[in-house]
């Protein structure tokens, strides 16, 4: 298997004569998954592990990534198709899109998770057939979160928080009602109706994690439905896992009931795999690129950023 270092050198030499060579390299690596698998490849990736980032949404599944999905899909006539995914999640309502569209075209999906894919990118995993991992990746909690604007900034914070934090001020306040004045400035600092988004946001993750395990990677099996709500309710339980960006290998999803293929079990496969994930992170690394959607075939959906110009002063 090219190492990360090798293939960073292979990517160097030809840029010296050939300045697509970033491209070349990525789509020769996913060209060859394909042809191994025998199925289309579809790869969706984000720089959310490499600096810089101007904004955390430009590396999120945003409602934009389904005209992504949309261009590479294009042309695809297969009814089978094995998805790459390096994402930190994003909305949940996309993802929502984006699946029930990908599962309209193919019949089975498989999820190829070569470091991690987490928060709503987990969910999008749950949406497949079959789940390939390998050591040294993870998928993570589904519990949803919000940005909330703070007087000092903004801070990501988990839905369940929300609501425990609330039952924890009305019980405090009903046991002395000296602790309003503890608890009326923190919970002023919530926008309004922040309470029954988080609510809807819990339900609907549960909703949608539940439904696509029964409909897709558990169906046949005769308790799917009491193991899906096992599944998911482990994934979402903020105060069980402790922190939204907690790893969660693939021996505890496989004890969980997942159907997880282990990557390490065909090296070929590895070695293809990791080649993709090394030339893509190596894309992020040597440009501004911040999200690429591509196919086994050529077929690209490329979001650049461009740094912000800094003005001089005189």
């Amino acid at each position: 298997m090219p190492t990360w270092s090798e293939i960073l050198n292979e990517i160097l030499n030809s840029l010296k004569t050939d300045p697509l060579s970033l491209d070349k390299v990525r789509r020769k690596y996913l060209k060859e998954v394909a042809d191994y698998l025998k199925k289309p490849v579809i790869l969706y990736a984000t720089r959310w592990m490499d600096n810089p980032i101007l904004s955390p949404i430009d590396v999120q599944i945003t409602w934009a990534d389904k005209q992504a999905f949309m261009e590479t899909v294009y042309g695809i006539k297969d009814k089978e198709i094995a998805i790459i995914l390096h994402s930190p999640g994003g909305q949940i309502e996309a993802a929502q899109s984006i699946v029930e569209y990908l599962r309209k075209k193919f019949d089975r999906i498989t999820a190829i998770i070569p470091d991690a894919a987490m928060s709503a990118a987990t969910l999008f995993a749950l949406a497949s057939d079959e789940i390939i991992m390998g050591k040294q990746s993870n998928l993570g909690p589904i519990d949803p979160q919000f940005v909330i604007t703070m007087p000092y900034g903004q801070i990501p914070i988990s839905a369940q928080s929300i609501l425990e934090e609330f039952n924890r001020a009305k019980e405090e306040v009903k046991q002395d009602r000296d602790n309003l004045l503890v608890w009326a400035p923190k919970i002023q600092q919530y926008p309004p109706g922040i309470l029954e988004e988080a609510r809807n946001a819990i339900e609907l993750t549960k909703k949608l994690g539940e439904e696509w395990l029964i409909k897709y990677m558990l169906k046949g099996d005769n308790n799917a439905k009491n193991k899906a709500k096992r599944i998911v309710e482990y994934l979402s339980n903020h105060k069980e896992l402790k922190s939204h960006s907690a790893p969660i290998s693939k021996d505890k999803l496989k004890e969980l009931g997942l159907k997880i293929i282990e990557l390490e079990a065909d090296q070929k496969l590895q070695d293809l795999v990791l080649s993709v994930y090394h030339a893509t992170r190596i894309t992020f690394q040597l440009t501004t690129v911040h999200k690429i959607v591509e196919n086994s075939n050529g077929r690209a959906f490329i979001r650049i950023l461009q740094p912000p110009q800094s003005s001089q002063q005189k």
